[in-house]
């Protein structure tokens, strides 16, 4: 029997064979599992597809002398076989775990191994109780997240395993971070899900495609995976799985060592991890603090486990070893500082040395426990030490392999024997597993260097040329440059862009551009590793990679897409200014190597010049393109000419300008769907500067919806900010507000520095303002401040200047709105020019915006739009002496009605004008327009203008109540009023989820919390209410 039907015949076996002791059902067969589970019977109808995966993944290509062999599997990392039946390992007692009762199975004399089944936990009463609570309130189909932090063997996996011991009706899904797995594309993911392919049927068909690839069953793509943010895309769809199973019973997540997941896993489970609101799902993540890479959790719940306290760590020692002799004890208890696993090592340790001064000086318990393990692998048989070193330097622990790679080194099975009375290691579910991660770490680092690299030569001698973990142990046995081993790291690079992996691809990409000799190539792996960087959103290493890109090579045209990386990662963390120097730079290598190029580097720097207001440097851009005659040097010349005339230049008037974005608009326009999301960011950002506020809120709308569906994350919180500032114009300010909340927590999630700030200053902070909350502003502009770098071309002050309008303090509102103008950039804020000539007359002081009234003036003129020229006839009447201001706040009334859906503008005007009849004695016509202000002003919470327009309805002699309509927005949080006016518009719960990067339970579970908020009962009755 050949070695690939030898392990097809494993395989089967495994997967059909419960095993036979341990504390719970291995990951393919979840606890729980009914009879009638389709689950079961997946094994014979998947062992194509496992063997596919289990194989090396490429894009394409035959087995070679098999014309007839299936397509094998994109890169997932480690196969089904390697995976279907890992068991996380199981930290004994480690949160003091008790020995078993009386007549259940134990684990005998093993001091590293888990406990049993019905186990007690020794002084972890607290922390049982809140694992016990996430579960309950998952069957009550209220999910959630809960990361468990400690130090190595504190307990954090004997706890997460006594709670799936009470989880009898919960399907059970686990995966273990491993170290080695690391850079292998979604190999945590692929343990956690593959039990759930059976539901793969009960998802949307594109959800299923998407995890079809990723868990490595279906054949690889034509071409690499569309270009997009997998934690969304992957996240969304694997969301959906779990939804599905979920639907029978509740399911729970355990992912043990979350640090040593391979970076695409780790993004997809805390994408989901944070959106588990209405589900009957309950995740839980163990997280080692110290000695293991950092694994932030931003955003979820976490439980920090510390040390046993004197008692527990007493019990527990006197439970477990019996009795010690009184000084030993005490100091086995003082050195291990209630950590449980060191309780139950260190008494060992004490009868062979008495546990020295050393033991309890400055050096950590994980320190002292890998010595501890160390110097038992020490005293071991020299062949033992050479499997246990096997074992560790390949962690998916094949059996076939280690022991093909054994005999080699001349060890066999039979070595292992010591190891194994030890418990250093064991056999479980047909692979080798040590008994503690730690274990692992002694047995491979404590082995000399020579010997390390041995194993990685020999490992890779014995594996199948076209194995996908060949190259990486070729990799670690080499000591210099080889350039087979990094085309072999590339070409794992490259199967790993072709699912989508860009976390494993940027890293794998940068590995093998270490192994690279000299020169261009080197250079090129650089660049790869990069751009994949940057688009899985790792900022900080792709700055990181662009500097090792400029000392690596010379070659410009792979400097000018390595200085692009760069400028996009500098404009994402709102250093506007470096990434226009950066877009130059660029434009500068294209120019020397493809001049053609060059348009979209200058492209981008006049648009970065537009946000600092750097009009010298916008022309600077222009003329570059001008001289080299490209073919988009019109549109780089056209942006800088409506940069210079929408932001008070001299040197180009404001028609020029806005004659110039309108023929940019149209040219984007042209290209129908062939315009990028990003770039659809950019059309709605220059309609918005034209006033044509129903044409950008059309562009943005449509432009979130095309980025969701094609999981263009990068580009939504552009986009967002453009949908909630359409939002804030027409007045519908909790719709504005529910769209800039979920900005920032995209641009968090994504890391866009740039539109958390922005968010906060031009929608949340001026709502904030006009509804007079100090507290509010104040906290919105202190965070700005904080997050915003010193030179920001955000104007951060104009919210406080709004404030202190609402508030009718307008020589100090005037003073900070003219700062914001008289400042670079002030297209940004044309929107407030109302505010600053009204603060301005109401100060006294007209005088100090008649230049600022007439570029107003130009730009609404220019512009033709109807909304615009009613704001001007109203600033007009506040400009004219009282006699004649009436009939221009008339004719702004008028236009206001023309324009339609600008009810606060609207509101506005109908108080200039009920105040000037009032004026005029015209006390009917007076109370109706106050009236009707007032009842907007109500609505919408602008409580500063609500008062003043109740004030002069009382010096009209009105002084009933003013009804306004009700808010019925007012009642829902963001999140419920984003769904309802989905479902409003006839999506159903699967379609709103994929809009909002939620389940579909999730969704309708934010409608149905909506439902008695607004007094309907259907989705017919919501849609009446035109919300």
């Amino acid at each position: 029997m050949g070695r690939e039907a030898r392990r097809d015949d494993h395989l089967r076996r495994q997967a059909l064979r419960r095993p036979e002791r341990g504390p719970a059902p291995a990951p393919d067969l979840p606890r729980a599992a009914h009879p009638d589970d389709p689950q079961l019977d997946l094994v014979p109808a998947l062992l194509p597809a496992l063997r596919r995966a289990r194989r090396v993944h490429q894009v394409r290509g035959e087995r070679a002398g098999r014309e007839d062999a299936p397509r094998r599997a994109p890169l997932v990392g480690p196969g089904p076989r390697e995976r279907a039946r890992r068991e996380p390992h199981a930290e004994p007692v480690l949160a003091g775990r008790g020995p078993a009762p009386a007549g259940r199975a134990g684990s005998g004399a093993n001091r590293t191994g888990g406990g049993t089944v019905g186990a007690v936990l020794y002084g972890r009463d607290t922390e049982t109780a809140a694992l016990a609570d996430r579960l309950a309130r998952a069957r009550e189909g209220r999910g959630s997240a809960l990361v468990v932090r400690g130090e190595a063997g504190i307990g954090k996996s004997s706890l997460v395993a006594a709670a799936a011991e009470t989880a009898a009706d919960f399907t059970v899904l686990r995966c273990t971070g491993v170290e080695s797995e690391h850079s292998w594309s979604f190999a945590g993911l692929q343990a956690l899900l593959l039990p759930l392919a059976g539901h793969l049927e009960a998802v949307p068909e594109h959800h299923a495609c998407v995890l079809s690839r990723t868990l490595g069953l279906s054949p690889a793509p034509d071409k690499a995976a569309p270009p997009g943010d997998l934690r969304f895309t992957v996240g969304l769809a694997a969301l959906s799985l779990l939804g599905a199973a979920a639907a029978k019973r509740p399911v729970l997540c355990i992912v043990d060592d979350a640090h040593w997941l391979d970076p695409d896993s780790a993004a997809v489970l805390l994408f989901i991890a944070k959106r588990l609101t209405a589900e009957p799902v309950a995740m839980l993540l163990t997280v080692r603090e110290g000695y293991a890479p950092p694994f932030p959790t931003p955003g979820l719940d976490e439980m920090p486990l510390g040390p046993l306290d004197d008692a527990a760590a007493g019990a527990l020692l006197s439970d477990r070893l019996g009795t010690l002799p009184l000084d030993a004890r005490g100091r086995v208890l003082r050195s291990a500082e209630g950590n449980p696993l060191a309780l139950l090592e260190l008494p060992a340790a004490e009868a062979e040395t008495r546990l020295a001064a050393d033991w309890t000086g400055a050096r950590s318990t994980t320190t002292r426990l890998k010595q501890v393990f160390g110097d038992r692998i020490g005293g071991l048989p020299e062949t033992t030490r050479t499997l246990l070193l096997l074992i560790a330097a390949d962690d998916t622990a094949d059996t076939a392999l280690v022991l093909d790679a054994a005999a080699k080194l001349g060890a066999q099975l039979t070595d292992l024997a010591p190891a194994e009375a030890d418990d250093l290691v064991r056999f479980q579910g047909g692979r080798f597993t040590f008994g503690h991660p730690l274990i692992r770490s002694a047995a491979y680092q404590g082995a000399p260097v020579y010997r390390r690299l041995e194993a990685h030569r020999v490992l890779a001698d014995v594996m199948e040329p076209d194995d996908h973990r060949r190259p990486f142990h070729l990799a670690a046995a080499a000591t210099g440059p080889d350039e087979a081993i990094a085309a072999a790291l590339e070409a794992s690079a490259e199967c790993a862009s072709t699912c989508g992996g860009l976390g494993v691809e940027y890293a794998t990409f940068e590995r093998a551009a270490a192994f690279t000799p000299e020169g261009p190539e080197r250079g090129r792996r650089l660049l790869r590793a990069a751009e994949a960087a940057a688009a899985a959103g790792h900022g900080p290493k792709a700055w990181e990679l662009y500097g090792h890109i400029t000392r690596s090579t010379e070659d410009r045209a792979i400097l000018a897409r390595a200085t692009l990386v760069a400028a996009g990662v500098a404009a994402w963390n709102n250093d506007v200014r470096g990434s226009y120097r950066l877009y130059m730079e660029a434009a500068d290598h294209y120019t020397a190597a493809q001049p053609e190029a060059a348009g979209y580097p200058l492209f981008r720097a006049v648009e970065l010049a537009w946000q600092t207001g750097d009009f010298s440097r916008a022309e600077v851009a222009a003329e570059h393109a001008e001289r080299l005659r490209i073919d988009h040097s019109p549109w780089v010349r056209d942006l800088a000419t409506a940069t210079a005339g929408l932001n008070r230049s001299c040197a180009v008037s404001v028609a020029d300008g806005v004659a110039a974005l309108r023929r940019l608009i149209d040219i984007h326009v042209g290209f129908g769907d062939a315009v990028s999301a990003e770039d659809r960011a950019m059309v709605a950002w220059w309609q918005t500067l034209l006033g044509d506020i129903a044409a950008a809120e059309h562009t943005a709308a449509t432009a979130v919806r095309l980025a969701r569906q094609t999981g263009a994350a990068g580009a939504l919180p552009r986009l967002l900010m453009m949908n909630a500032v359409t939002e804030f114009h027409r007045g519908r300010w909790k719709d504005a507000e529910a769209l800039a909340e979920n900005l920032i927590d995209l641009a968090v999630e994504i890391g866009q520095l740039i539109g958390t700030v922005k968010a906060r200053a031009y929608v949340l902070a001026p709502i904030a303002a006009l509804r007079g909350d100090r507290e509010r502003v104040a906290e919105l502009a202190d965070t700005m401040r904080e997050l915003a770098p010193a030179d920001t071309a955000v104007k951060i002050d104009v919210a406080e200047g709004l404030l202190d309008f609402s508030l009718g303090r307008n020589e100090e509102a005037l003073d900070r709105l003219m700062a914001g103008f008289d400042s670079t950039g002030p297209a940004d804020i044309i929107q407030f020019v109302p505010d600053t000539v009204e603060a301005a007359v109401r100060a006294g002081e007209p005088d100090r915006v008649t230049a600022l009234f007439a570029w107003y003036t130009q730009w609404a003129e220019a512009t033709g739009e109807t909304h615009s020229a009613a704001l001007v006839a109203r600033l007009r009447g506040l400009l004219a002496p009282d006699d004649a201001a009436g009939a221009h706040f008339e004719r702004a009334a008028e236009l206001h009605r023309d324009a339609d859906g600008f009810p606060f503008e609207t509101a506005r005007t109908d108080l200039l004008l009920g105040e000037w009849l009032r004026r005029a004695r015209r006390v009917t016509e007076a109370k109706s327009r106050l009236r009707s202000a007032a009842a907007v002003f109500e609505r919408l919470g602008a409580e500063p203008w609500t008062e003043r327009a109740r004030r002069e309805l009382r010096a009209a002699g009105d002084a009933g109540p003013v009804e306004a309509a009700p808010d019925l927005a007012g009642r829902l949080t963001p999140q419920e009023l984003q769904v309802v006016r989905l479902a409003a518009a006839g999506l159903s719960n699967r379609e709103i989820g994929e809009q909002l990067y939620l389940s579909p339970r999730t969704a309708g579970y934010h409608l149905y919390k909506a439902y008695p908020k607004l007094g309907v009962a259907s989705r017919t009755e919501l849609a009446k209410l035109g919300l």
